[in-house]
């Protein structure tokens, strides 16, 4: 079926009996793998964001399908004693990853780089802003910039414009040529990035802990958080009540959860 001749009685039909699915291998299946609710969390992001509904729903059937058979596949693998174990580890390891946001964008993506693709986005929008209210040294302002720009680069999604990385990978998945090493490759560089600028995260976090000013000792006021209004609830709701010093800490740990669930300890800039 063609993206462009979907109606939106289609599309709405299509939604709903995805849903029904979903429902369906919960029940038979999996809670973890075929999960409701996080299907219910990425439509409402989908509509709340005013994406491309048709090609949001394509993309979440090729998903379903996706996991369907990686499913299929994990369970005929049970036999084998050393298939178990791994496939405790790898189940260890989604649900971890699994408590992020999901932005779906390509068939053929993988489910980690579209989580970890959507943990750096809300990151992004919604916690590294306050940094704006706390930061006024010059110097510290230039850092913050450059990380920014970095965080900008791999996950600033603008409606359905996904970021530059992320379209960089797009158009590689696109290739009608293109080998599973290189599509292997191309989410490793996408990991790696992330992992470097979460440890800078860190180590910017770390530099300023301990040499902020008195304002950090009392709880943050937004006044001065210039950004769009539905940016700004989201950011208010992240630290509404939290000292400056609170704020600094929930940046650190919010980044030191990615690295952890992610595995990304080893991506660290050597100084």
């Amino acid at each position: 079926m063609s993206h462009d001749n979907l109606s939106n009685n289609e599309v709405n039909e299509l939604i709903k009996k995805l849903r029904e699915k979903y429902k369906e291998y919960s029940e038979k299946h999996n809670k973890t793998w075929f999960s409701i609710d996080a299907f219910d969390e990425r439509l409402s992001f989908a509509l709340k964001n005013m994406m491309d509904m048709k090609g949001f729903i394509l993309a979440e059937i090729a998903n379903f399908e996706k996991v369907k058979d990686q499913y299929e596949k994990k369970k005929k693998s049970k036999e084998n004693t050393f298939s178990k174990e791994v496939d405790r580890i790898i189940e260890e390891n989604f649900a971890r990853i699994k408590k992020y946001p999901q932005i779906l964008f390509h068939p053929k993506s993988d489910m980690e780089i579209s989580h970890i693709y959507g943990a750096l986005s809300f990151l992004l929008s919604y916690i590294f802003p306050i940094l704006r209210i706390l930061i006024t040294d010059f110097t510290l302002k230039k850092r913050i910039n450059s990380l920014e720009d970095r965080l900008v680069y791999l996950a600033e999604m603008r409606g359905d414009i996904h970021s530059k990385k992320i379209i960089d990978h797009i158009l590689l998945l696109n290739r009608k040529d293109v080998r599973p090493i290189e599509i292997e490759k191309s989410t490793s560089d996408y990991l790696r990035e992330s992992g470097f600028l979460l440890h800078d995260i860190i180590d910017f976090c770390d530099a300023i802990i301990y040499s902020g000013p008195d304002e950090w000792d009392y709880p943050i006021t937004f006044q001065k958080l210039f950004i769009e209004e539905e940016r700004k609830k989201g950011v208010i709701d992240q630290f509404q009540g939290m000292t400056g010093y609170g704020a600094i800490l929930k940046i650190k740990e919010y980044s030191s959860g990615i690295i952890e669930d992610f595995r990304l300890k080893a991506f660290k800039q050597q100084t």
